[in-house]
């Protein structure tokens, strides 16, 4: 399969995987008040952190779990097809970017007075993950201009 994709999609595929791994390691480490810090995964911060605090999850981040399986659903439809479409190019472009600005906005930001928040290896890989599939996109863009 890996011999169908583009160069794009490799690179993409790089992406996906480092993003999907990390989606699951601690992301923030996060404390309000007096609390104790306590460590956050991309998983706990989607669906919530179930333990009673009334903290219901993130559906941002719960996106950006299901864009990946979208960029995956794109490769895939890629390989059955052979040629670079609109959403091979401009889908994964504005997907990953989409991903980015809202992963930015949600933690790369300054928090609430009384949070204190440290941005952990998880989102950083996850970051880093997402930075691959645009890079892929961008790659997929120039391969499918010329093809025509």
């Amino acid at each position: 399969m890996l011999k169908k994709l583009s160069s794009g999609y490799k690179i993409t595929s790089s992406g996906l995987l480092v993003a999907l791994i990390c989606f699951f390691l601690p992301w923030v480490m996060q404390s309000c008040g007096n609390e104790p810090m306590r460590e956050y995964s991309g998983l706990q911060l989607a669906i919530g952190s179930g333990e009673g605090e009334g903290y219901k999850g993130n559906i941002f981040v719960l996106l950006s779990l299901v864009a990946i399986f979208v960029i995956f659903f794109f490769a895939i439809q890629y390989t059955n097809r052979g040629v670079l479409a609109t959403r091979d190019t401009y889908g994964v472009l504005g997907t990953s970017a989409l991903v980015l600005l809202i992963l930015f906005q949600q933690f790369l930001t300054a928090p609430s007075e009384g949070v204190n928040r440290e941005v952990l290896y998880g989102l950083w890989g996850f970051i880093v993950g997402w930075l691959l599939i645009l890079i892929g996109g961008v790659v997929n863009l120039v391969e499918r201009n010329k093809q025509r």
